[in-house]
């Protein structure tokens, strides 16, 4: 039976970009966590809840609220999914593998696990050209993103099925021809 597969990586490690291409060659539908995320806040809190971002929930209601709805969004997804006939493509929000609201069981049952490894330096700038999110605001946004970064990627790493090094100046049609052959290579997809 085929899986649903599912990018992880830190912020701006190239999870959407990726799972547009693979949901594309695959002809399967793309699912983002984030995109999940607002659709349900939308759906509890209803329209008059003002900005449904994802930076914007955290900013009004804080991070343990946010990684709670977080969870419920995976949750719901996995309730549903079991009823799935088709699989699908999705990108994780950075922190979905480690809140601590789900567990290891729920992250690895969301399918095939598809590890983007990315430079902290490269994603940090890239972060940094769109503004600096809730999470790493402070004093040193660099540093608590670098900290972060490593801790995550430890996490990432070990629960990956397949993990990706993405070369600092990636060429997305290439990375995707790679993901896609390491899958088949892995029996995750049929050719």
């Amino acid at each position: 039976m085929a899986r649903n597969i599912v990018f992880l990586g830190i912020k701006h490690c190239g999870k959407s970009t990726q799972g547009r291409l693979l949901a594309g060659r695959l002809q399967r539908q793309l699912l983002d966590t984030d995109d999940m995320l607002t659709a349900y806040y939308m759906q509890k809190y209803g329209q008059a809840s003002g900005d449904s971002t994802p930076r914007a929930i955290m900013q009004k209601h804080g991070e343990e609220f946010f990684r709670r709805l977080e969870a419920e969004t995976i949750k719901a997804f996995l309730a549903q999914s079991v009823q799935a006939e088709k699989p699908c493509v999705m990108s994780l929000g950075g922190g979905v593998p480690c809140n601590a609201f789900l567990t290891g069981k729920e992250v690895k049952s969301l399918g095939v696990l598809v590890h983007l490894v990315i430079d902290p330096e490269t994603a940090f700038s890239r972060i940094a050209a769109g503004g600096i999110p809730p999470f790493l605001a402070g004093d040193d946004p660099h540093g608590k993103f670098m900290l972060l970064a490593g801790e995550r990627m430890q996490l990432y790493n070990r629960i990956a099925d397949i993990n990706v090094q993405i070369p600092p100046d990636p060429v997305a049609g290439e990375v995707s021809d790679f993901i896609y052959q390491q899958l088949v290579k892995n029996g995750f997809v049929q050719q």
